[in-house]
Order: C-alpha cells, then structure tokens, then sequence
C-alpha cells in the first residue's frame, strides 16, 4: 500500500505545481484579471471532474494495475511543458498581435481545450488510485489526504521557493523527473531490474531540468514576442520589453503598461502639479518608469517618494532603458520604495502636497483596492493643506458607452464621496481627476503663469493644449456626465462594484448585445440565489441519492468560496504580500491533508461497527462548521482595525480541514466503496468547487460584495445540513 500512497502524494504535487504553472502562464498572457482566472480554474476542476467521474469508469473495466497508473503519471509529466508551449503560442493561434485584447470567446474556447487533456488524465488518475488502494485493504480517503499532503509540499516549494530560483520550464521538467521516480517506486517488485530502468532516467532527467529549461523558456518566449528583449517573471507576474526601433514597450500579463517616448507621463504629471500653486513633496504610486519621474523632477519640487509594488520593474527598466532616462532613479530628491502603495498609504507618517496615482483601471481586484472610498479616505489623511489626489482613467474621446460612463461615474461618486471638490479634465482617450478638501483653480490663464514660472517646456502640455482642454465644449459635459449619472454605485473595499463594471466593459466590446443580461444581474440582490439553493435542498431530500453528491459538493463550493473571499479579504487590509498570499494558500491546502487524515482516523475507530449513521451526522455537522466559518469572517472583515494577518492562514486551514474531513467521512456513506464511487464524490467535490471559484470571482465578489457573499456561503451550508439531517 506504501507505493500506492507515495503515488498520491506525486499525484498532488504534480497536479498542484501544474496548476500553479498554467494559471500564471494563463494570466500572464491573457491581461491578468480575476475572470481569466476564474475560468481557467472552472475549467481545471471541471475537466479533473470529469475524469475522476466519467473516465472512472475505466479504472473498473480495465482491470486497473500498477502499469496503467506509472503511465498515466509519466503522461502527466510530459503533459505540462507541452502545454505551457501551447499557451504560449495562443497569440498567433488566435491570429492576435501580442498585447492586444482577444475576443472573448476565442479566449474561453482557448482555455477550456487547452486545459482539458492534463485535467481529464489526473481526474483518471486519482479514480485510479483508489481502486488499487481499495483493492489492497485502503480507503478513498486515504488517497485523498495522501494526495492534499502531496498538494501542500507543492503549493508551498513552487510559492516559497521554484518560483524565486527557476523559470516554468524547469519547474515542469522537474515534476516530470519526479514522477518518473516514482515509477520507479510503482513497478512490480518481482524484477529490480524495472524499477532501476526507471529510476536511472528519472535521476538523469533532475540535470537535464536544468539546462534544457532555459532553452525552452527563451525558445517560446520569442515566439510569443517577436520582438523581445527582455523577459522576468515576478511574483507579481510576467514582465515583457520588446523594442521597436529606438522604442521600447512594457508589457505586465500580457497587457502595454508603457512605451519610451510617450508624452503621457506630460499629462499624468503636469496637470495635477499645474493645479497646486507650490507643490513641494510628491507622492507616486506607479508609472515612475513610464517617466512620471522624469516629469515630477523638471518641477521645483522638494522630495518626490516613488512607490512600486514589483522589483523586477525597476531593475528590468534600469538595465534596457537609455543610461539617460535611467539616471533619474539616483536623483537625491527621489525616494524609491518598491511596496504596495495600498499598503504604504495606509501606514505612512509623512504628508504630501500631491498625490498621483498612476495604474491600471480597475480590472482586478488588487487594482480595484485604490479605486474604493476607503483608499480614497487613507489618501485623504496623506495629503497636506490644499493637497490634491490625481488619478486618471481611460476614456474616449467622443462617445461613451453605458459601460464606460458607468465605470468613470461610479468612482467619479466615490471620489465626490471623500473629496468635496473635484476637477475633471478630459485629455484625449483619457479622463484625470483631481480631487481636494480645497477649492481647485479651473483657470488656465493660471495654469500657464505656472508652467511659465518653472520655466517647463512640454511637449504636449503647452499654454495652447491647457487653454483647448479648458475651454473646449467636453469639459463641460463631462463633468456634467459624471455628477448626474444615476444608475451607478459607489465603489468600496466590501463591495467592489467598479471591477463588476471593469469586467462588463471588457465583455462589452465584443458582445454589445448582452448590455441588459449584465444590467439584470447588476440590480438583483443577494437573497434571489436562496431560491436554487431552496430547490436543490428539496431535490435532494425527494431523492436519496442525490443527498451524498449534493452535500459534498455544497461543502466543496463553500471550501472554494471562502477560500477566494479570505483571499479577497487579506489582500484588501494587508496589501499584495506574495509571501503572505501563498501562505493562505498553502494552509487551504494543509487544512485538506489535516482532516483527510483525521477524517480517516475517526474511521478507523468505528472497526467492527456500522459507521455510516455516524458518518452522515458528522457530515452534517461539517456544513454548519462552514456556515460558522463564514460567519466569523463576516465579523472579521468588519472590524474597526484590520485583523492580524496571521488570522487569515489559520481561518483557511479551519475552512480546508473542515473540507478534508468531509472527504472520507462521505465515502464511508457508500454503500459500496469502489474506485468509481470515490471518484462520483471526488467530482462533485470538484464540481462544487468549480462553481465556488467562478460565481466568486465573476459575479458574487465584484456584484455583492465581502459580507453578502458570506451569507449565501452560510445558505450553502444550511442547505447541505438540510439534506444530510435525519437522514439513515
């Protein structure tokens, strides 16, 4: 049996440090928002659903032996560099120039098929795995606690460690040296001579890894971006500089962060400086590379304090941008923080004049923390007397959608909200806010005096470009648009709405006609999901059989859910900390292993009796212990001070322990343990998961917000104690 459960732990590992693999490659060629992940991760538990229900079947008619499961994990080694190679050929598969948005549906299609041959295999797989262990006096839940503790040792080694020290390549090519071991391991005893024949390769392959790596690495890459020069990954994602002659583009997930010699740092820059009559310290966060520096240092500012989240930007810029534009960084009057600016508002103790903040939109949940009333509140607090907060949002320079106006009206709103006096100036395809406790000056007369009194010569921002976007017929009517838009909501950290509008414009563009399907979800409230909770909560009642499946898979949707809303939660009080991040996943994960293992040491000591009966109260149990764990974080998010990180890790692991335990206790509800009745739960264990993760991240998150999302996971719960209460 030792082998077997050896097999489950590579079984996991592999599975999860592939997942960790192709979810990054994923987001980072498709623009890093939560939607693209939140498919992606649908589409893996459901493929992997799939095949530990459907193809578990051939785990009964195929007289499954140890042979079937050492190819499949050889497959399943092989598998992961093939399909990072294909991910990153979706540009020219998809016939879209890199950095360009994708039509959505190519991109669905795209995910779906790409993810399902390695999803479908390791589904198999476990199916697989049970019957042998079955077979040999084991339990499913052994398999499934040995397979979450194979889960953590790779969540935790790719987070806290592959990921600092090897590219994708390599990380895959090992994972597949490591299966090829454990075959090695597997293959029948009665001639050693197998068993070296596979552990040679897999030991010669761990070297191979190494060099091979790299070549792979850089080989895709340049056939991702043509006109590469520069490629890191980050803990923050993919960064990509390509040159275009003398001009170089920055690309993050995929996405244009920046170009060399734009003149929109001008606009991000000046216009907020012009407004203030004697700016001395300067706060940015973000876009000091793009040269918002460069820009801020022409002024006669005193400090400028440059805040950017990820390193490797700053190093990457200093090695291929000009020794010119790079030198700004060592000017005495710069301070450079690599930090979350969320993060930095929120703690620092010094003020400033002005305060420009210079990302993306809001099409991510990180991004959307620094578009909420709450962040608008802490930068309040940073700002001096007459200070002004500049951000600015992308726009168009005609016509606005409902979706645009929507999204630029809400945080308009929740700008109005925090700040009393707010200026916006609508420069091309883009709208800048500027905001103040102070009356703001709307005279470009006095614009120009102070653009000539700093002796500055833009290129863009001239008296004559000031005096066009000042006195131009859309100053007017965009403010007006702004003010009187009625059908938006404010945005903040519990209830994200702007990153809902983000997503809606992003669809948008390519499906205009589903404008009232995303209007209709927008104006329903929380309590309209109780009602297909209610009905599957009689279905399952009405029929017997369906109580095991469903409640399994309510707990597996309630394990999911709180595990993006901890997620969620962590990163809007303590910021993008990557450690921090990955130590919530990892405790989901060792939560899973700890209640596997404890679920089947219960087990174990109801020897010679009927366990069941007891089984299913316990069960029941479960669902009103993950009702309670929403509950607490519902408390939680709402402290007045945000709680210590370290109560998010240890929330998880209630949460994934409460999810481990359930596992085997179900099984013992079979009335017949097979590999393909494990396998039945297992996928609706996924299936649950799969709705967790994507009605979280799409629809419930950005739609209901924080505290209405843990009451329906609480409805969830109640609904799987209904069907499993008084049952035999």
């Amino acid at each position: 049996m030792q082998p077997l459960l050896l097999a489950a732990s590579a079984l996991g590992f592999s599975s999860i440090t592939a997942q960790l693999i192709l979810l990054r490659e994923l987001v980072g060629t498709f623009y890093g928002n939560e939607l693209v992940y939140g498919l992606a991760l649908m589409a893996w538990l459901a493929w992997a659903a799939a095949g530990a229900w459907g193809l578990a079947r051939l785990a009964i008619g195929g007289q499954p032996g140890r042979r079937r499961l050492a190819g499949g994990l050889l497959l399943s080694g092989l598998l992961i560099p093939i399909q990072i190679a294909l991910i990153r050929w979706a540009h020219p598969i998809l016939g879209v120039v890199p950095g360009a948005f994708a039509e959505f549906g190519s991109v669905l299609l795209f995910v779906i098929l790409v993810l399902a041959p390695l999803c479908l295999l390791n589904g198999y797989l476990f199916s697989l795995t049970v019957q042998l262990l079955v077979e040999q006096g084991g339990t499913g839940g052994q398999c499934y606690a040995w397979e979450s503790l194979g889960a953590v040792g790779g969540g935790a080694l790719f987070s806290f460690g592959l990921i600092y020290l090897l590219d994708p390549f390599q990380i895959a090519l090992l994972v597949a040296a490591l299966n090829v071991l454990v075959i090695g391991v597997l293959w029948p005893t009665a001639r050693t001579g197998h068993r070296l024949g596979w552990l040679l390769p897999g030991a010669l392959l761990l070297p191979v890894a190494l060099w091979a790596g790299p070549v792979l690495h850089q080989a895709t890459l340049r056939q991702q971006w043509p006109a590469l020069i520069l490629a890191n990954d980050s803990p923050y994602g993919r960064l990509v500089v390509s040159a275009r002659g003398e001009q170089l583009a920055f690309y993050e997930n995929g996405l244009l962060s920046f170009e060399t010699q734009s003149s929109f740092a001008e606009q991000v820059v000046h216009l907020p400086l012009l407004a203030h009559a004697a700016p001395r310290q300067v706060l940015l966060i973000g876009g000091g590379m793009a040269g918002d520096v460069r820009e801020l240092l022409r002024h006669p500012v005193q400090g400028v304090t440059y805040v950017e989240l990820d390193p490797e930007l700053i190093a990457s810029a200093r090695r291929v941008l000009p020794p010119e534009q790079a030198a700004v960084l060592d000017d005495p009057r710069l301070s450079l923080v690599t930090a979350d600016g969320r993060q930095f508002v929120r703690t620092a103790r010094a003020s400033f004049d002005v305060i420009i903040l210079d990302i993306p939109p809001p099409s991510s949940g990180a991004l959307n923390r620094f578009y909420t009333y709450q962040f608008f509140a802490e930068a309040r607090a940073r700002l001096a007397p007459g200070g002004i907060l500049s951000l600015g949002l992308p726009s168009a320079e005609n016509y606005w959608s409902p979706e645009l106006a929507r999204r630029n009206a809400s945080i308009y709103q929740t700008l109005r909200a925090v700040f009393p006096h707010i200026l916006a100036l609508p420069a091309g395809e883009h709208v800048f806010l500027l905001a103040s406790l102070a009356p703001l000056e709307a005279d470009p007369a006095r614009f120009n005096a102070r653009l000539t009194d700093r002796q500055l010569e833009p290129r863009l921002v001239t008296p004559a470009y000031i005096e066009y976007l000042f006195g131009s017929d859309r100053f007017a009517q965009v403010e007006h648009q702004l003010q009187t838009r009625a059908d938006v909501r404010t945005n903040s950290d519990l209830a994200p709405v702007c990153y809902y509008y983000e997503l809606v414009l992003w669809l948008e563009r390519f499906y205009p006609w589903l404008r009232s399907a995303f209007q209709f979800l927008a104006s329903l409230n929380w309590w309209w999901a109780a009602v297909p909770l209610a009905l599957i909560g009689l279905a399952a009642r009405w029929r017997r059989s369906w109580a095991l499946p469903v409640a399994v898979a309510g707990i597996g949707l309630m394990h999911m859910t709180l595990a993006v809303v901890i997620l969620f939660a962590y990163q809007m009080l303590h910021g993008t900390v990557y450690a921090g991040v990955s130590l919530v996943i990892t405790a989901s994960m060792a939560g899973l292993a700890g209640g596997g293992a404890l679920g089947n040491r219960w087990l174990a000591r109801w020897t010679g009796t009927q366990p069941p009966p007891a089984a299913r109260r316990l069960l029941a149990l479960l669902s009103a212990g993950g009702a309670a764990c929403a509950g607490l974080l519902w408390l939680i998010v709402q402290l007045p001070a945000p709680a210590p990180a370290a109560v998010f890790p240890l929330l998880t692991l209630a949460v994934g322990g409460l999810a481990g335990i359930a596992f085997p206790l179900a099984v013992a509800c079979l009335p017949a343990a097979s590999g393909q009745s494990a396998g039945q739960l297992y996928a609706a264990d996924l299936v649950g998961g799969c709705l967790g993760a994507g009605l979280s991240t799409i629809l419930w998150l950005p739609l209901l917000g924080i505290l209405h999302t843990c009451v329906l996971v609480a409805l969830v719960g109640l609904t799987c104690l209904l069907v499993l209460v008084g049952r035999p």
